[in-house]
């Protein structure tokens, strides 16, 4: 006993306990925030990842209750955390974002901030589920970068047009060039009416005979 009371210097119980409840509501919260990535993410689900954010928020917790209020402490700490390379590369910005949710979590709770670790856990989560449910009901459109050259008088014409609002639901001119030669370089960003409609769109405009060098490139 005497040697646990003195290892516990200078912690009281009720200090030693507040860091638990500390830790366990970083792993509650932890869990909250991967449980949402799961059920949002598109791809395969990592298991290391997910049992990565969860261990990151209870280690950002951590990190807080050792700085405390103190400065030294925690230039300390990013000295000795600036030797670690981390060499996982992360594909989809949406990892990073999740990771920052842990982070900004786990900062929250060893701060001894819980309502704003709480809220924030469930208001932000909820908001990534909102979106998830938007995106599948009202999925975004491939877009396509079109390129092609006419010549001027040509550049508006009927034909042209009839094309583009058969198969086009959007477009947009982003980029326009006369040449020396009288011709005209035209680059569009378009999205089709439906996934397939890019092929027979390709075919008719580049049958006309005065449009040359019709490329079309998937964004």
């Amino acid at each position: 006993m005497d040697f646990l009371n003195e290892f516990l210097v200078p912690y009281s119980v009720a200090t030693v306990g507040s860091i638990a409840l500390k830790l366990l509501l970083a792993f509650a919260l932890g869990i909250v925030i991967s449980v949402v990535y799961h059920w949002t993410h598109l791809g395969i689900t990592e298991r290391s990842f997910t049992d990565t954010l969860i261990i990151l928020c209870m280690l950002i917790s951590v990190v807080m209750v050792v700085i405390g209020d103190s400065v030294a402490r925690a230039f300390s700490l990013v000295g000795a955390l600036s030797i670690i390379r981390f060499r996982t590369v992360v594909q989809d910005p949406r990892d990073i974002a999740f990771v920052f949710f842990a982070l900004a979590t786990g900062m929250a709770v060893g701060a001894s901030d819980p309502p704003i670790a709480i809220l924030g856990t469930f208001l932000i989560g909820g908001i990534i589920i909102l979106l998830h449910w938007w995106h599948g009901r009202h999925p975004y459109r491939d877009t396509y970068q079109l390129n092609f050259k006419a010549p001027l008088a040509c550049a508006s014409e009927p034909t042209i047009r009839t094309i583009f609002d058969r198969y086009l639901v959007h477009e947009r001119l982003i980029h326009q060039e006369t040449s020396k030669t009288g011709g005209i370089e035209l680059r569009y960003h378009v999205s089709f009416k439906n996934s397939e409609g890019w092929e027979p769109f390709f075919q008719e405009l580049t049958a006309l005979e005065e449009i040359q060098g019709v490329k079309l490139t998937k964004q």
